[in-house]
């Protein structure tokens, strides 16, 4: 029988003399008398951690597996009380968390569990350790580190994630070609006005083109009016576009009267321009 002990940091041993509690040895060493005193046991004052997964069921009828981390240690001032009042202080916590966690759990959604895990952890270690304190021990942490559904519920979830991703891509997609033609129709009317603005400018400088040229034909030709300085300058017009028809590039098929019906299409041309000063003095 040894006469000292030596107790490590962070530990208390518990001296029986006579098989009856007497005092608790702190860390140290420490003097024992011999056939009396003896070591008990020791008692770890760190602080102790341990893991339990709780299968439970959601308000929804939703099964779960919970898993969860619980953190204690004994009182310093209660080493007494935890060495004989429990032997296995982990499975009594053990029990008292899978009590709590399964009365809690039912009263929330499954949506709900998972945004309020915390207030649910915080209620579990607040009833955990009023039961433990009597033992002697302190829950000191009590968390939910996982909420794991059914693996058919997880499966249903992730379809109602990736439907919902995939609408929203089909929304998105629908907008952005939307836009698109939207713009592409406001560039087109842009072009088309560009393009109005460009012709008007044309016809404007065409038409000055031609006043200018009868003006220079009755200076230089006395006598000629201005009818037939205009059929002059339009049948001039009418061969040159002959020209430029026949020098484009893609296959092109035009049928051009014989040379008998120029006076036709003269004939055309003027009464083409009679008409119209009438409509404009009619108007």
């Amino acid at each position: 029988m040894s006469c000292f002990i030596c107790v490590e940091q962070s530990e208390v041993a518990v001296v029986e003399s006579f098989g009856k509690f007497t005092y608790l040895a702190t860390p140290g060493c420490h003097c024992l008398v011999p056939c009396r005193d003896e070591v008990a046991g020791k008692v770890s004052l760190r602080l102790e951690e341990m893991n339990c997964n709780i299968e439970s069921k959601s308000r929804d009828n939703v099964f779960l597996s919970i898993s969860v981390s619980i953190q204690f240690q004994i009182l310093h001032q209660s080493v007494e009380k935890a060495f004989y009042t429990l032997d296995r202080a982990d499975k009594q916590i053990e029990a008292y968390v899978h009590n709590s966690v399964r009365g809690k759990v039912p009263q929330y959604e499954l949506d709900q569990i998972y945004s309020m895990r915390g207030e649910i952890s915080q209620a579990v270690k607040e009833e955990i350790d009023q039961h433990m304190e009597s033992y002697g021990y302190e829950i000191i942490t009590v968390l939910i580190t996982d909420i794991e559904p059914a693996p058919s519920v997880t499966e249903a979830m992730n379809r109602i994630q990736t439907n919902s991703r995939l609408k929203a891509a089909t929304v998105d997609k629908s907008e952005a070609h939307k836009i698109a033609v939207i713009k592409a129709a406001e560039a087109d009317a842009e072009a088309k006005r560009l393009s109005g603005v460009g012709l008007a400018e044309q016809r404007k400088a065409i038409v000055a083109g031609l006043q200018t040229s009868i003006e220079h034909f009755q200076e230089g030709v006395p006598g000629l009016g201005s009818d037939d300085v205009m059929s002059l300058l339009l049948m001039n017009q009418y061969f040159d576009t002959l020209k430029d028809v026949a020098k484009a590039s893609q296959a092109t098929t035009l049928f051009v009267s014989h040379t008998g019906g120029l006076k036709d299409i003269s004939a055309q041309m003027d009464e083409g321009i009679i008409t119209s000063s009438a409509n404009k003095k009619t108007a």
